[in-house]
């Protein structure tokens, strides 16, 4: 059998391919990301980011001591810290998830463990997609408690989804993570 001098293998004028949850197992399309890949990716992010935040939290009361000359930190600087502490994860992971996915595909955790994300139909993350998905996965998490419990239940969801393994925010993004 001679292949197709089609790229998806039907003639002219036939549809093209379908979306990618809707694809057959083998039309060689890269499979989807297993949920232990995206928790450990998540892992991977969580700790990148909160190692980054610690050391800017240490460069700024370094700043902050220098600039009293030995005198003492008001409560509103610690007040201030403990308000970004409680509220500050969520626009933090939705800027990291919104920059790196719209530029790479990924995030570091996902370029540590070989995954990206995608479009459903396989191509690259377009800007509006990339900044809906992020918003809908970081967002919430600036609303103590509530907003962790959402985060759960929305990465959970992707157990619901042997096939694709997609969460929440994939879903309402268009998007899947693939390996490769």
């Amino acid at each position: 059998m001679t292949p197709s001098p089609y790229w998806h293998g039907a003639p002219p004028g036939a549809p093209g391919p379908a979306p990618y949850r809707d694809m057959p197992p083998h039309s060689g399309t890269r499979p989807a990301a297993s949920f232990g890949r995206r928790l450990s990716a998540r892992v991977i992010d969580y700790t990148v980011i909160g190692m980054a935040v610690v050391l800017f939290f240490i460069l700024v009361s370094f700043l902050a001591e220098a600039s009293l000359r030995g005198g003492e930190l008001a409560d509103r600087y610690f007040d201030a810290w403990a308000m970004l502490f409680f509220f500050g994860t969520g626009p933090v992971m939705f800027l990291h998830d919104w920059l790196c996915n719209a530029a790479h595909g990924r995030t570091l955790g996902k370029a540590a463990l070989g995954i990206r994300v995608v479009r459903r139909d396989g191509g690259p993350l377009r800007q509006g997609q990339s900044a809906g998905r992020a918003a809908i996965f970081g967002l919430p998490q600036a609303v103590p408690c509530l907003g962790g419990l959402f985060t759960l239940i929305d990465c959970l969801s992707a157990l619901a989804d042997s096939e694709s393994a997609r969460t929440l925010h994939d879903r309402a993004a268009g998007t899947v993570v693939v390996r490769g």
